[in-house]
């Protein structure tokens, strides 16, 4: 109700002009029927398809325009007949009158259509928050009762879980999410959270800056036991009883590490572990080629994870994304301008965003994203062990296949046999192991045969690691990581 407010607050002061951007519109109309009811007066609508009031009649707008008895209009998505100079004008001189009409530009937001002037008052719409999605899902409940008993009893008491994993959809998205994780799952409490939580990411609207990723289950990234349980324990602080006990949501980590050593995979591990949508973030996309886009879209991003919190944001290769940020002699200073947005909302963010950030060079990185407070932890990624290279060639062999194929192809040998293989590839990275069971695997087929351990020392054999080819950088990256991070693998 604090948006009925300060919108019949606005209007009763005189403001006659209004933009309201959402991708909501039917929240923004309920919105401005409770604003109407509010104010005694009654809200209107215009449309170029269905007319004044859904009549069916075409009305032009520049005649509407002109009307000045009072009342709250609201103009659906006019942004094209606003590109018109005459009927932009038109607005402009109504929304200087002292009384009359007050009308309401309900636009998706950014479309570039048309730009508004400076006597309106621009605001935006954000997703429907707790309160409303937990009404929501309790009247879903009650409308569910009639073909799925329990329902109502059970949307009542899952309301604030559901509602929290719904949190950055439209009430549309959040209703529709619903109704297809019923279908899909019953009334099973944790698989309909389960399935909301793994489809949300695709019904958000990200405006083409952030990426839906589909998380990767824990036991595809092989070793790093130090990282997967330092995970573990920033999962429990997300559970309910955490708030109410004094934790802190996690904030964060960074992986640095060597080219090809799974940061990336672990990236996608996280948004499995913490049981949360994952969104990438690649940050050259936020430099746009117009003054001022790149800090547009920085607010752009951040409001939107703000609005869906709880989230996992991936920040990939932040060292390439925001290289040379902080001379900003180039750009005019816009990397720099949006290197310090980004810190500055590392570090003063209030909703629960866990960021992932990954990088292969340090030097790479400013200062400032060292600093703790904007992320709990930097764990370094190391070339794998002997144990840690044997887990990775059997999630390749083994069980990548069958999870994607329910059954592993034949293999030629005893499993002992890959295992000592890939025990004796030292200085091979978890990307270079891989690539050598591909190559392993075209040679057998090719053979018309099934794999065998000899195809994998070949393969790996006939491979240069960058562990070769780059021991120098990687000789003083490590040096850099032993006294300054946490090694990943213990």
């Amino acid at each position: 109700m604090t948006q009925v407010h300060e919108l019949a607050r606005a209007i009763e002061a005189g403001t006659r002009l209004i933009v309201l951007q959402t991708d909501d519109e039917a929240r923004a109309l309920d919105l401005l029927e409770a604003t109407a009811e509010r104010i005694g007066q009654d809200l209107r609508t215009w449309s170029a398809a269905s007319g004044v009031d859904a009549d069916g009649r075409p009305r032009p707008l520049e005649s509407l325009l002109a009307s000045t008895e009072a009342g709250l209009w609201a103009l659906l998505e006019p942004g094209p007949f606003l590109a018109d100079p005459v009927r932009a004008r038109s607005l402009r001189e109504a929304a200087r009158r002292i009384d009359g009409p007050t009308w309401v530009v309900i636009e998706p937001a950014a479309t570039g259509t048309w730009s508004p002037p400076p006597e309106a008052w621009q605001i935006a719409l954000p997703p429907p928050g707790r309160e409303a999605l937990e009404a929501a899902l309790s009247e879903i409940g009650r409308a569910l009762e009639r073909r799925y008993r329990g329902a109502a009893d059970l949307f009542e008491d899952e309301a604030p879980a559901i509602a929290r994993a719904l949190l950055g959809l439209s009430m549309a998205s959040a209703e529709r999410l619903v109704a297809e994780a019923v279908l899909a799952e019953g009334l099973e409490p944790e698989a309909l959270l389960r399935f909301v939580t793994a489809h949300k990411a695709r019904l958000v609207p990200t405006s083409g800056l952030l990426e839906p990723v589909h998380p990767r289950p824990e036991d595809s990234l092989g070793g790093y036991a130090g990282f997967k349980r330092w995970m573990h324990t920033r999962a429990l602080a997300l559970q309910p009883e955490a708030e109410a006990a004094g934790i802190a949501s996690p904030r964060g980590v960074l992986l640095l590490g060597v080219q090809g050593c799974g940061k990336s995979l672990a990236a996608r591990t996280c948004g499995e572990t913490l049981g949360l949508p994952l969104f990438r973030l690649d940050p050259g996309r936020l430099f746009g080629g117009t003054v001022g886009q790149s800090e547009a879209n920085l607010r752009r991003v951040v409001a939107t994870l703000d609005a869906m919190a709880p989230v996992v944001l991936w920040i990939d290769e932040i060292d390439k994304g925001l290289a040379g940020t902080s001379g900003g002699r180039s750009d005019g200073g816009t990397s720099a301008r949006v290197m310090g947005g980004l810190l500055t909302w590392l570090a003063e963010r209030a909703r629960p965003v866990f960021v992932v950030a990954t990088a292969n060079d340090v030097q790479g990185l400013p200062p400032e994203l060292l600093r703790r407070g904007r992320l709990d932890e930097i764990f370094f990624f190391d070339l794998p062990d002997a144990a840690a290279r044997e887990a990775i060639v059997q999630i390749h062999l083994v069980l990548d296949p069958r999870r994607r194929l329910g059954e592993a192809p034949p293999l030629a040998d005893p499993w002992p046999a890959y295992a000592a293989v890939a025990a004796g590839a030292d200085g091979f990275s978890g990307a270079e192991l891989q690539a050598s069971v591909t190559e392993a695997r075209l040679r057998a087929f090719e053979a018309g045969r099934p794999l065998a351990a000899e195809d994998l020392r070949r393969a790996i054999g006939d491979t240069v690691p960058l562990s070769v080819t780059r021991a120098e950088p990687i000789a003083a990256l490590r040096e850099w990581a032993t006294r300054r991070t946490r090694p990943a693998a213990v």
